[in-house]
């Protein structure tokens, strides 16, 4: 079986038509959407329209909780693009869930709000490894999750800690970035294969799009990121987003 898991595609439309063409000729039996469908780009009621009716899921993050409950003043933009029954559609976003498949126990969520904080793949694992165990204290094989935009794979102890990139505002590589899960479902233990795939994506145009919405917030930061893939919101680190 194989699944795709996507995220933060935030507004980008040009990056979210290739990944429906990419999906489109791979033909997963599941896509499964880890949140962020909404903020930062010019076009948020396409990709908030894509996910809804292209994923089998959608999770929610803290950009789709945040324009959803119409927390920050600036995102006046998101709130009258997206139109109230949109945004009330982000507010009942389901924040996690979990897969049992090739025997393993997979927890998905976008990040921020069941993490405290921003994480990223190379934090200690005092950071990482609570989040391989859920409320009863039992744990789980694998934890995948969004947020960073910027991919990344490493094996705890135990564990398998996936960051599976973002679709619309990619950091380090400024591509459409998304994960593949080739698995079998179920508890019986099977081959356990983790993709991350990145695709060109007409970036000009996406940056064209962005020029025409100047009301869109911190607009500049937004072209820049997806021109070069480095975090342009006055963060000190450009490693996290």
């Amino acid at each position: 079986m194989l699944i795709a898991l996507v995220a933060d595609l935030h507004g980008n439309r040009p990056a979210t038509e290739t990944l429906a063409k990419d999906l489109a000729q791979i033909k997963p039996q599941r896509v499964i959407c880890l949140g962020d469908i909404v903020g930062k780009g010019p076009d948020n009621a396409f990709t908030f329209d894509w996910a809804m009716s292209h994923c089998d899921l959608v999770l929610g993050g803290n950009w789709d909780y945040g324009v959803g409950f119409q927390k920050f003043e600036p995102d006046v933009f998101y709130w009258e693009q997206l139109g109230q029954k949109r945004l009330q559609q982000l507010q009942q976003l389901p924040q996690e869930t979990e897969l049992w498949v090739s025997g393993r126990r997979v927890r998905l969520f976008h990040g921020r709000p069941i993490m405290d904080n921003l994480v990223v793949a190379h934090h200690g694992e005092d950071v990482i490894m609570p989040y391989f165990q859920d409320q009863n204290g039992q744990r789980y094989d694998a934890v995948i999750y969004a947020d960073a935009h910027r991919q990344a794979l490493r094996t705890m102890s135990p564990g398998l800690f996936v960051n599976i990139g973002s679709v619309g505002n990619a950091m380090g590589i400024p591509q459409c970035c998304y994960a593949l899960l080739d698995v079998t479902e179920g508890k019986a233990i099977a081959p356990f294969e983790v993709r991350l795939r990145q695709l060109d994506y007409d970036r000009d145009q996406a940056v064209k799009d962005a020029l025409a919405a100047p009301r869109v917030p911190r607009i500049d930061a937004y072209i820049h990121e997806i021109q070069t893939g480095i975090y342009s919101r006055g963060l000190p680190d450009t490693s996290t987003i």
